[in-house]
């Protein structure tokens, strides 16, 4: 298998955060690592886990260099990779920005990875690639392809649970969820989060909701699909944040009505749908929700009572009317309805 190939079932292929992380434990290293994606601290994370691996750190200063693409001169970073390293076993070299690499010099690399030193190890990080270009195709087939994307909700709590075990501490799983509720799935601004939550803590090691709620801003962009999913857990606090954080950021208040209205319809048709027991297929088509929303929306219609639905609609009417007349603030308007809805 030629140096940097990633096979599965004899096909090539991608490799996710995930298997990354178990290509390192087995300690089968590549010559050549690709990394791409737009998630960039957890491609840092990987970089810094090569690094650890590769270089001593008495030599780093002679056998780690770091190269900018929009900078650099493909012929100085040839040439530091064809050197033999100083006083270690490896030379290290990694290349940012590779997507910004010239046409030529693309092909140079791939040039240089069709053989390369076996005394050097190469890190490309790239924020897109053109799967489509020659060269790339080749530095592909040569290298180890880690491609990063963001995690999904459900994969947060478990990576904070993990950055902190790293670091001698523990964290309960609300207070993941309170976390995450609050900065998002940006991993970078969750880690300078959980930084000044160690810091705050002091030496007690355990952090709870109490730590987050005192601790950490309201700083995640919501959306209206992010209030209509903590209005259909009935989670009235979260959903007052969240609205609130909303029209701060300029959402038009009518717009957030009437999503919320239509949230609310979809709950009593997938309520009235699972009373007939209707299949998955057919309420997909009566309203229009993807197949894998079906469930989540069935439990969160399960929040809300029957009875309950003719007042939710009437105060949604009453509160449609506020806005247009001006009566009330807006703000006022959305939380006191949300307040009247969910008590």
């Amino acid at each position: 298998m030629p140096s940097g190939r990633y096979e599965e079932g004899g096909r090539e292929k991608q490799m996710t955060f995930e298997e990354f992380q178990k290509h390192i434990s087995e300690k089968k290293f590549s010559n050549c690592y690709l990394f791409s994606g737009d998630e960039s601290f957890l491609i840092d994370e990987c970089l810094h886990v090569l690094v650890d691996q590769f270089v001593d750190p008495a030599t780093r200063d002679f056998n780690l260099d770091t190269f900018y693409a929009s900078q650099a001169d493909m012929g100085r970073i040839l040439d530091t990779a064809n050197s033999y390293p100083m006083l270690a076993d490896y030379r290290t070299i990694v290349i940012k920005e590779a997507h910004k690499l010239s046409s030529a010099n693309v092909d140079a690399l791939a040039r240089y990875l069709s053989k390369p030193s076996a005394t050097t190890k190469m890190m490309l990080v790239a924020e897109k690639i053109d799967g489509r270009i020659r060269g790339w195709i080749a530095i592909k087939k040569a290298a180890v392809h880690v491609e990063i994307k963001p995690l999904y909700d459900n994969q947060v709590a478990g990576w904070v649970q993990s950055f902190l075990k790293k670091k001698g501490c523990s964290i309960s799983y609300e207070a993941c969820l309170l976390l995450h509720a609050h900065v998002g799935n940006e991993m970078r601004a969750l880690a300078n989060e959980i930084e000044k939550l160690i810091l705050n803590k002091g030496e007690d090691k355990e952090i709870d909701e109490n730590d987050v709620q005192a601790n950490v801003g309201l700083s995640r962009k919501f959306s209206v699909f992010n209030l209509n999913d903590s209005i259909g857990k009935r989670d009235l606090q979260g959903s007052l944040a969240i609205l609130n954080q909303m029209l701060s950021s300029g959402e038009s208040p009518n717009g957030i009505l009437a999503m919320i209205t239509r949230h609310f319809s979809n709950l009593l048709k997938v309520k009235g749908a699972t009373a007939q027991r209707m299949s998955q297929k057919e309420i997909t088509a009566m309203t229009g929700i993807p197949p894998y929303f079906i469930q989540k929306t069935k439990e969160m219609a399960n929040n809300y009572p029957a009875k309950e639905y003719p007042g939710i609609f009437e105060r949604l009417l009453e509160t449609d009317l506020t806005l247009k007349t001006s009566r009330m603030s807006p703000d006022i308007a959305l939380q006191t309805m949300l307040i009247d809805i969910m008590s």
